[in-house]
């Protein structure tokens, strides 16, 4: 667990890395908003890809602690390139090949912690790969700050690099598959069944599949502002350094890693006490979603900075235990032989909607300034809330997988009771 926490820091500091030198490599290189904006959104473009290439193709045979490995090597290679020769054209490029080296990061790291817990406990460890991710923003803030201010913009991504290739060394030597492995051998179509008798079709028109997807996606509309934007809206506020920004930041990470461990514990334990996964989970994502919606809007209306960026920090954190609670209904929900697959393909999915956000931001900073940027995110906090609370149905859903799993048998069909179902 230790280790995919350390992995996920590295994640998120090669995430962060571009806004925490965004002042400086737009002032060298003579860049404007909008061409930033381009930057930090390329970093999301093909994040999917790979995600969904993995998912269709590995996720569901290859053992996840594999392609962890492949992936922590790909995320340190791809730094280096920034460090020989910067420019416009490098920065997109590399931060486009780096999105889709970590567009299956998450989803790998979570499907290698689920194999070590049973569904009721699984709420706590997936926070703490959440946590990792907060943590490597939390200490990036403040480590590559200072290493900026000493030796440079570049020096960050070598630094980031660097950290990669530690974890990698390490993962290699001391990493281990757990007793609960989803992976099964390989078969001549592998799309057509899900577990046997629940079918694609089942998994993937499931409201409550569906309502995770919804979640994620305005999730990680806020993780795409807050990648590109969170650094630059901090500086400019308050008018600090980038090593007091790094401190700002750091605060914010812990305010966010507080709620999305409080909050996730507190799920966690609704379910120990008796409470429905509908409302220990699925009721509080839509909670969440309204909540950061409510702290954008005081963001966006306050004049007083400090007010203005401790609203924003809530704005941000509240989605962050969507990122425990979604994938935990997924793994609840999802037939064993096909977790990881669906796992990899709705995390992959959900990493669409941080491509726009940046823009939209971008745009409307350019046009109109922060305020109306900020205010910006509301419409999507709130319908992602709204759906979120009438679709998420984990147990409704398990029931209906549970009868088709009774209707498909083969041994019911030849009782005449019911056909089996064709896939």
């Amino acid at each position: 667990m230790l280790l995919l926490v350390l992995i996920q820091i590295v994640n998120y500091a090669d995430k962060s890395v571009a806004g925490l030198t965004a002042h400086d490599f737009i002032a060298q290189l003579k860049l404007t908003q909008s061409q930033y904006a381009l930057i930090a959104s390329s970093f999301f473009s093909l994040y999917a890809v790979t995600g969904l290439l993995i998912a269709f193709t590995v996720a569901h045979r290859v053992r996840p602690r594999i392609l962890l490995a492949m992936l922590l090597a790909a995320w340190s290679l791809l730094q280096l390139p920034i460090v020989i020769a910067a420019s416009l054209p490098v920065l997109l490029m590399c931060r486009t090949a780096l999105g889709m080296a970590e567009g299956a990061g998450t989803p790998t790291s979570i499907n290698v912690c689920h194999e070590w817990f049973l569904d009721r406990d699984r709420n706590m460890p997936t926070a703490m790969i959440g946590f990792g991710s907060l943590a490597g923003s939390l200490l990036a803030a403040p480590a590559l700050s200072i290493v900026i201010e000493h030796f440079g913009w570049q020096s960050a991504f070598l630094a980031c690099g660097l950290a990669g290739l530690v974890m990698l060394v390490i993962w290699l030597t001391v990493s281990s598959d757990g007793p609960g492995l989803a992976v099964r051998p390989r078969d001549p179509a592998p799309l057509k069944h899900v577990g046997g008798v629940v079918t694609g079709r089942d998994l993937w028109t499931d409201q409550t599949v569906i309502g995770v997807v919804v979640a994620g996606l305005c999730a990680y509309w806020v993780i795409g502002f807050s990648v590109a934007w969170l650094a630059p809206f901090v500086r400019e506020s308050l008018g600090f350094s980038v090593q007091k920004t790094g401190w700002v930041l750091s605060l914010s990470y812990l305010v966010q890693a507080l709620l999305l461990l409080s909050i996730s514990y507190g799920s966690q334990r609704m379910l120990k006490m008796g409470a429905s996964s509908r409302a220990a989970r699925g009721q509080v994502i839509a909670l969440c979603l309204a909540g950061s919606a409510v702290f954008y809007a005081v963001a966006g209306v306050v004049p007083q900075p400090a007010y203005r960026v401790a609203a924003l920090t809530f704005a941000v954190g509240l989605v962050s235990p969507v990122f425990s609670l979604g994938p935990s209904m997924l793994s609840e929900i999802a037939p064993v032989a096909e977790r990881n697959r669906l796992m990899s393909i709705v995390i992959a999915a959900i990493t669409v909607s941080a491509v726009f956000a940046p823009l939209l931001t971008g745009a409307l900073l350019q046009a109109r300034g922060w305020p109306s940027a900020l205010l910006g995110n509301v419409p999507v906090l709130l319908i992602g809330a709204i759906l979120s609370w009438a679709m998420l149905h984990p147990e409704r859903t398990r029931q209906k997988f549970e009868r088709l799993t009774i209707d498909r048998s083969p041994a019911v069909g030849a009782l005449g009771q019911t056909g089996t179902h064709e896939c």
